[in-house]
This record gives structure tokens, sequence and C-alpha cells, in this order.
């Protein structure tokens, strides 16, 4: 019964509405005022930041705030491109994934693109959550260039445990992002799932649409070029999401991060073997 009901509210909620009225809200200059709370009440470590606490002029800005150089140092092996917590991970099974037990998704579902989901079908994945409290920008898990970006609109349901655990296909429902790379070890792609309360998701190499057509235009999809050395910015939330990271079946990985560990980005997340 308590999860009906809970299923019920989510679908009922206002999330494109919630979304913009955050979204509104953090981005005014006044908003900064609740910065100092923010900090105290999610324990942010404020001697990482690459900029004084009282010179980030809104809470929208703070949310996807920037780290000092040397706040994440990049290990080896595939590193972790965002700070937040491992929630599923291991071997794609054909093209199945693991949204949390009992609830599954396809890699056709997720890309919208059934040529690029066959390249990852048995495969790997890992899927990494990140709530309000962490760090938000987006990092390179390897040396890499980025040869695609598609949008894909989508609703905006939470993507917090609540959500994963009462909505399914979720990361399927919701507005994304996809990045096709291509490195040393082959391609790989990683998925930027948007969330409720997520005014945008940001690359580096392509404007992405606004307004209406995020939830219900059509998919964009575009070429691009841009280089991208391991650890490097590669985009940023405005709020917490969660961003999956799929890889060919053409090379084998061994995790050594399991789910429900809290990782930082830069710490390895898995080797490739040879």
């Amino acid at each position: 019964m308590k999860s009906l009901f809970v299923r019920s509210l989510l679908w009922l909620m206002p999330k494109r509405a919630y979304t913009n009225i955050i979204g509104a809200i953090v981005r005014r200059r006044f908003s900064a005022r609740l910065i100092p709370w923010y900090a105290r009440h999610f324990s942010i470590n404020l001697d990482e930041l690459a900029k004084p606490l009282q010179e980030h002029t809104s809470l929208g800005e703070f949310f996807s705030r920037k780290l000092s150089a040397e706040a994440r140092p990049i290990a080896d092996g595939i590193v972790s491109p965002v700070d937040g917590e491992v929630s599923s991970m291991g071997k794609i099974d054909k093209n199945i994934l693991l949204q949390i037990k009992g609830y599954t998704y396809t890699l056709d579902e997720l890309l919208a693109d059934s040529e690029a989901a066959a390249n990852y079908a048995n495969g790997w994945y890992v899927t990494l959550y990140l709530s309000p409290s962490d760090y938000h920008r987006i990092h390179a898990p390897l040396d890499c260039v980025a040869r695609r970006y598609r949008h894909i609109p989508g609703t905006l349901y939470p993507v917090n445990v609540h959500g994963v655990s009462h909505v399914q296909r979720l990361f399927v429902r919701n507005e994304r992002v996809v990045t096709h790379f291509d490195s040393a070890h082959g391609s790989f792609a990683m998925v930027k799932v948007g969330a409720a309360g997520v005014g945008s998701i940001v690359v580096p190499f392509g404007d992405l649409p606004s307004g209406r057509r995020r939830q219900r235009g059509p998919i964009l999809d575009k070429p691009c070029q841009e280089s991208f050395v391991k650890g490097e910015e590669v985009g940023y939330f405005a709020l917490g999401s969660t961003v999956v990271l799929l890889f060919p079946p053409s090379v084998t990985l061994r995790f050594v991060v399991s789910p429900g560990d809290k990782i930082r980005m830069g710490c390895t997340i898995a080797q490739i073997e040879r």
C-alpha cells in the first residue's frame, strides 16, 4: 500500500513545473543568502572550493561550483566522472541493465538508438547517483574524444532512492543527454540523466534545447569533435542527478567498487584487463 501511495505521488507530482520554480529561485541573486546554510546542512568541504564561498553570486552557481585543481587527484584505470554513490554496475545481460533490484530497462530505451545500443550489448555499465550534497560537475573517465551527442526529451522524476525504488524504467522516462566517445580502449558512452529540480544539463560541445522542447520536442542528434584528457570537465548538472557509463564487450573490466560505495571524481572505478 505504501509503495502504491509513493508511486501515485511521484506520478502526480508537477515535475517540470517544480523544476522550473526551483530553477528560477536558485538563479536569483537573493538565493546567495542560503549558501552558508546549504553548505553547513550538507557538510560541504569549503577548503576544496575554487573560489571563496562569499564570491558565489547565487545558490544555483554554488550547486554547480568548481573545485580547486588539487581537490580531486586523478588515479589510474577508468576513473569516476563524478562525486556520488555507485547505484548499480556490472555486466550487461544482452541489452538489459539493472535500475534497482526488481526493476530493469534496456539499452535501446536508454539510448533511443538501436544501432548504438548494439555496440554495448553484453558489455559493461556503472550507474552513479549524485545527491544534492555532491559536487555536480562531470569529468572524463579516460582520455577521449567526444564524437556525437544526443538529447532525448523526457519527464523529470526524482532519481533518489524513492524514485528508483518506485518508478519502473525511470532512467528511460527522464530527459537525458548521451555523449558517445572514442578512446584508446575503444568507444564508450556517457548518459547524463536529468531529474526533478535539475534546471539544465550542460555540455561544452553544443547547445541543448530549452523550454518545452526539453520535454516534448524531437530528439536532437549532432556530431562533435572535442578532445578531453582524463579528469577534464565534460559538463555539469544544475542539481544532483545520475550518470550511466557504458562500455563495449570488446574490453574486459575489473570493477574495484561495489553498489552502495561513495566515490569521488578521479578515483578508480575499474581497471581494463588486457
